[in-house]
């Protein structure tokens, strides 16, 4: 739920209302426990944060590798969506 909650378009205090009203007291604190959760996401370079929106200035679509990874071929028959999202850079 946290990785599908961090797409851009909340701020960490909203993420954390999200989180305490699904699970209440059980990951309580959840300050804390979002902000670890969030620090092993960007430590394993599967989260970045940013300071402002995107705002059309990087693909962060399906099928987009970043510059500094490299992934293998996906197997065939795969079927995967890499459309542009919806505002998406082209």
């Amino acid at each position: 739920m946290l990785w599908e909650l961090c797409d851009g378009s909340r701020t960490f205090v909203d993420i954390c209302s999200v989180l305490d009203e699904v699970f209440k007291e059980d990951i309580a604190p959840v300050l804390h426990r979002t902000t670890a959760a969030i620090h092993l996401l960007q430590q394993n370079n599967l989260l970045l944060m940013l300071e402002e929106p995107l705002n059309n200035r990087w693909f962060v679509g399906p099928g987009i590798t970043p510059g500094h990874q490299t992934l293998d071929d996906l197997p065939e028959g795969l079927e995967i969506d890499t459309r542009p999202l919806e505002n998406e850079c082209p």
